[in-house]
């Protein structure tokens, strides 16, 4: 293990939700005042015709709010995961 390397306090995997029920998970997990350092599942888009929808959704919800997030490393998720620090 890296010792820079922040294990996440909490994992949301919202792989397969709409956009409707990400936003009420993701508004519920900015209510959290405890958390530093979330990590989110979004999926690759593998499976969506037009793409990374909820990935670039959740991207978009939290730049928004000027809220610092990342991709997750390779052995994290990648593509398909973002580290949030709230």
């Amino acid at each position: 293990m890296n010792k820079y390397e922040r294990i996440p306090e909490k994992v949301i995997d919202l792989h397969g939700h709409t956009i409707q029920k990400s936003t009420h998970v993701l508004e519920e997990l900015l209510t959290e005042q405890a958390l530093s350092h979330v990590r989110i599942i979004v999926g690759k888009g593998t499976h969506s015709t037009k793409g990374p929808v909820l990935r670039d959704f959740v991207k978009e919800f939290f730049v928004l709010r000027n809220i610092r997030f990342a991709q997750s490393k390779i052995n994290d998720g990648g593509e398909g995961a973002l580290e949030v620090y709230l």
